[in-house]
């Protein structure tokens, strides 16, 4: 497979800055900055790498947490890190000098799999034993008639060509895709179960084994036992759609929020973008000072202060899928729904990642348990919480965020180091961020220009971010009443008005806060 490595950094005040240069000119295709480029270039292919491979490793570390630093994989943008492609390519130098080369890039031994042993996400062969939510080829198609699973290689491919991407096998020499493609298409098309002795239909039960539906979800081989066949539901019935949300929100959705609409809780943003997102873009970083990222965040205060903001914009930031979950959403009037719910919420945080998971108003689902609520629909899924966070580095670059303006109802469970690492409180702005928050909101209106917005600010001073936002829009809407006849507008809608004359007064921001006052009374 063709590849290239491009490196790109500019201009630092940082006193490593020089170092950088002189490394850089080690390699064969530099182009230092100039009028032309606004960035030193570096452009490397996959044999110039493996020769000098520790020489770009010390550059790396130096410009790597640099603003202005970039890498590009055959001309994308690529996330920054080197030490996954640094891994393939230590392993094709293994490949080179092994004695039985046709058995190096194999699973195991003797069997070959997806032709390449990073390849494990999916299993290849058939499980001789349960092995816990691991997913197998098989698990991925439909029923198209009551006893014949027709298997969906379409799906399949797919989800082994996001792996391939994730573990960077384009600089592989040896691999390739080809030849993955070739194994998917000579498994079988239709598995006709009445017809063999090796398959059996899964149906939905429940965790004591009765049958609530009494419909197939899935197939699953005949040796394993019923009771752990029916751990795999989650998965079997993710790939025939039985989750619906989960098939609806495959495409990773980044939110457009960003920092910059974000005001009168610097502080706050800066401790929470050191936890959440430092880790999240710089693993190699932590990795390497043998520090274990914090994994679980819960952000509590008054309404409208900006904790679901806050959660947006990190996942803006560091281009993470964002599922946002209101607590209510996940819960189900049959036993052990609701857990699966969330087990499928994880899932599809780890087939997505890097991912933010956010739990708005997580009170309303993870309250104090008691001994006398133990059989409580809610307190099991706390506890099924609970072992997902203790496992969530399984999820890979998963982070969990929680919001809640009772933090006192929380179970203290998920408040231990470990799940919820850090409780931080968001609180209303001060007189600074009153400011801060108005100067966003009013952003773009056409306030008049003897408008003092910093001395009215000051009377903003006790409200939410949410609440400052209101003000801004009803001032609008002030301006529009005191200037036009809407009723007549709406009746008629006549688009013959000259916008230039209108502007917003201090009188309409004014009746704007007695409003927003009045309602909080």
């Amino acid at each position: 497979m063709d590849f290239s490595l491009e490196l790109r950094f500019g201009k630092s005040s940082s006193q490593n800055y020089p170092r950088a240069l002189r490394l850089g000119e080690q390699f064969k295709h530099f182009t230092p900055l100039s009028d032309e480029n606004d960035k030193n270039i570096i452009v490397i292919d996959k044999d110039e790498l493996r020769q000098k491979r520790k020489t770009f490793g010390e550059l790396w570390f130096l410009v790597q947490g640099w603003r202005s630093s970039e890498l590009l994989v055959n001309g994308k943008q690529a996330p920054l890190d080197y030490y996954e492609y640094l891994k393939v390519i230590e392993c094709n130098e293994g490949y080179y000098e092994a004695t039985n080369q046709q058995k190096y890039c194999s699973l195991f031994a003797e069997k070959e799999g997806w032709s390449c042993k990073f390849l494990t996400d999916i299993g290849y062969y058939l499980p001789t034993y349960h092995q816990g939510n691991v997913t197998y080829w098989y698990h991925f198609g439909r029923f198209v008639s009551d006893k014949i699973w027709q298997i969906d290689k379409l799906k399949l491919k797919e989800s082994l060509e996001r792996e391939i991407r994730s573990k960077k096998l384009e600089c592989c020499d040896i691999f390739d895709l080809r030849k993955v493609e070739q194994i998917v298409n000579e498994l079988a098309d239709v598995i006709d179960v009445s017809k063999s002795d090796t398959w059996e239909i899964l149906y939905k039960e429940n965790p004591d084994g009765s049958i609530i539906e009494g419909r197939p979800v899935g197939i699953i081989p005949k040796h394993l036992k019923r009771n752990e066949a029916a751990r795999n539901i989650n998965i079997v019935s993710l790939m025939m759609g039985d989750n619906k949300k989960k098939e609806q929100n495959r495409n990773r959705y980044i939110p457009k929020v960003t920092f910059d609409e974000i005001g009168g809780i610097d502080e706050i943003i800066q401790q929470i973008r050191e936890i959440v997102e430092l880790p999240l873009k710089q693993p190699a970083l932590f990795k390497n000072m043998s520090i274990k990222p914090h994994k679980g965040i819960l952000l509590y205060g008054p309404p409208g202060c900006g904790k679901t903001l806050i959660a947006k914009a990190i996942a803006n930031e560091v281009k993470a899928h964002f599922i946002s979950i209101k607590g209510p959403e996940l819960l189900s009037k049959w036993h052990g729904e609701s857990e699966h719910n969330l087990r499928v919420i994880f899932e599809e945080g780890r087939e997505l990642q890097p991912s933010i998971v956010f739990f708005d108003e997580i009170d309303s689902v993870a309250q104090i348990r008691s001994g006398a609520e133990n059989l409580r629909f809610d307190a099991r899924f706390v506890n099924q919480l609970l072992t997902l966070m203790d496992g969530i580095e399984e999820f890979g670059n998963v982070c969990v965020i929680g919001s809640t303006n009772r933090v006192e109802l929380i179970d203290p469970a998920l408040l231990r180091p470990g799940r919820f690492d850090y409780t931080i409180e968001v609180k209303k702005p001060t007189k600074e961020g009153c400011y801060k928050i108005f100067s966003i909101a009013t952003s773009g209106m056409p306030v008049a220009e003897q408008f003092d917005s910093k001395s009215f600010s000051g009377k903003l001073v006790g409200l939410s971010g949410a609440d400052i936002a209101f003000i801004a829009r009803e001032a609008s809407y002030n301006c529009l009443r005191r200037n036009l006849d809407l009723k007549d507008l709406i009746a008629q809608d006549n688009n013959d008005i000259d916008v230039s004359k209108l502007k917003i007064l201090e009188e309409d921001f004014r009746l704007a806060l007695e409003k927003c006052q009045s309602n909080i009374k």
